[in-house]
């Protein structure tokens, strides 16, 4: 009887495990095919085009300025995230972030860059 009782609660966990990963497979699906982070909705994949010091740059911004959880977000944290979406490895993000301060010029290089875009954008659409 024992062992009808074991086997009995040993199908009942393997059961509800199925379950529980056909929950998590039918979260993530996407029109009928799982989505990773990087992918669009028509199968596109997101690809970070400019260089991995203008990603670095951004992160630092956003994380300065609060944008993301309010600024408790870790620049290690935010960083896996853009590898993750990006599908990229950013290296040592703190070194590169030194080097950013160093320069002599354009310390926001591309922040500057992305501010000039928009108003140009902006003035095109109004145009």
């Amino acid at each position: 009887m024992l062992n009808f009782l074991q086997a009995k609660i040993m199908a009942y966990d393997l059961l509800v495990n199925h379950y529980i990963q056909e929950l998590e497979d039918l979260r993530n699906l996407s029109y009928g095919k799982p989505r990773k982070l990087n992918t669009l909705a028509n199968g596109d994949r997101l690809s970070w085009t400019a260089s991995k010091t203008d990603l670095i740059e951004l992160i630092y911004a956003l994380q300065a300025s609060g944008a993301i959880k309010s600024g408790t977000a870790g620049i290690k944290e935010m960083a896996s995230a853009c590898e993750s979406i990006f599908d990229l490895n950013l290296g040592n993000v703190y070194r590169t972030f030194l080097e950013i301060r160093e320069r002599k010029i354009d310390l926001t290089k591309f922040i500057d860059r992305l501010k000039s875009a928009l108003l140009q954008r902006m003035e095109e659409t109004d145009g």
